[in-house]
C-alpha cells in the first residue's frame, strides 16, 4: 500500500499524538473523578444506612424494654395475688385445724373422769411452780437411761 500525501491514512504527527494523549488523559481523569464521586456516595450512603439502622435498633430496644417492664409488673401483680390467695388458704386451713383440735380436746375432757382431771390440774400447777425439782427428776431419768443403754452394749 502506498501512502499518498493528504490522505486520511497518513501517519499522525507528534503534535497530533500529544494532543490525542492529552485528550485521553483528560477523559481518564474525568472518569476517575466520577468513580471517586460514586465511591464517596456509596460510603456516605452506607454511613447513613448504618445510622438509620442504629436509630431503629435503639427505638426497638426501648420498646422491648418497656414491654418487659410492663410484663414484669403484670407478673409481679399476679404473684402478689397468688401469694395472698395462698396465705388466705393457709389461714383458713390453720383455723380449721385449730377448731378440730379444740373439739377433740373438749371430747377428751368430757370423757376424762373428774378425779383424773383434778389430779392432772394439780400436777400441772405443781410443775409450773416447782420447775427445779422437775428438771432434776428429768436429768436423773436421763442419766439412768444412758447408764442402762451403755450396760446393754457391753
Amino acid at each position: 500500500m502506498i501512502r499518498q500525501p493528504g490522505s486520511d491514512d497518513s501517519t499522525p504527527t507528534p503534535e497530533e499524538l500529544r494532543a490525542r494523549v492529552e485528550g485521553t488523559r483528560e477523559e481518564l481523569g474525568m472518569e476517575v473523578e466520577e468513580a471517586a464521586g460514586k465511591t464517596a456516595d456509596v460510603k456516605e450512603q452506607a454511613q447513613a444506612k448504618a445510622a438509620e439502622l442504629k436509630e431503629t435498633a435503639q427505638v426497638k430496644g426501648a420498646e422491648l424494654k418497656a414491654q418487659a417492664q410492663v410484663k414484669g409488673a403484670e407478673l409481679k401483680g399476679q404473684a402478689q395475688v397468688k401469694g395472698a390467695e395462698l396465705k388466705g388458704q393457709a389461714q383458713t386451713r390453720a383455723a380449721g385445724a385449730k377448731a378440730q383440735a379444740q373439739v377433740k380436746a373438749a371430747e377428751v375432757l368430757e370423757r376424762t373422769p373428774q378425779p383424773v382431771r383434778e389430779k392432772a390440774y394439780q400436777v400441772g400447777e405443781s410443775a409450773r411452780t416447782n420447775v427445779k425439782p422437775l428438771i432434776g427428776f428429768g436429768l436423773a431419768v436421763l442419766a439412768v437411761c444412758v447408764i442402762v443403754s451403755r450396760a446393754g452394749r457391753r
